[in-house]
């Protein structure tokens, strides 16, 4: 009897905190480019933070400028509504790669947060969602 009463309870508990729900925080794909005197802006690390409700989503510029999304949860995507976007790190492309470290215990170069025109960006639940950045 008390095996049947604690399973019931375990049950119910992981049931109240979504556990076994397919619920969470809506969804939506978002690419896009980001560029810096229309040059690619590469190897920097975008945080979208939603100005309303949900976790922001990260995202890493590749060799061309290229992103994609991914919320906190490492699903693709982000919530819907306006974001404020951060950009850490990058550099443009035709400017020289970072030498990489000659030593293992040599510290790791910090990311200069990018500070310059507030960007917010929507994201539109039934939108393409590609995100055009210009720094």
């Amino acid at each position: 009897m008390n095996r049947f009463l604690l399973s019931t309870c375990v049950v119910l508990a992981l049931s109240a905190t979504g556990c076994f729900s397919g619920s969470g925080q809506e969804l939506h794909a978002v690419d896009g480019t980001i560029t810096k005197d229309g040059v690619p802006f590469v190897d920097a690390n975008l945080e979208f933070e939603p100005q309303t409700a949900g976790a922001p989503s990260y995202g890493k510029s590749d060799e061309q400028g290229n992103f994609k999304l991914y919320y906190s949860t490492g699903k693709p995507g982000a919530a819907p509504g306006q974001h404020t976007v951060k950009v850490l790190g990058g550099r443009k492309a035709t400017d020289a790669k970072p030498s990489e470290p000659t030593s293992k215990e040599a510290p790791a170069p910090q990311l200069k947060e990018y500070r310059g025109k507030e960007i917010v960006v929507t994201i539109d639940p039934d939108g393409e969602n590609h995100v055009e950045i210009e720094l």
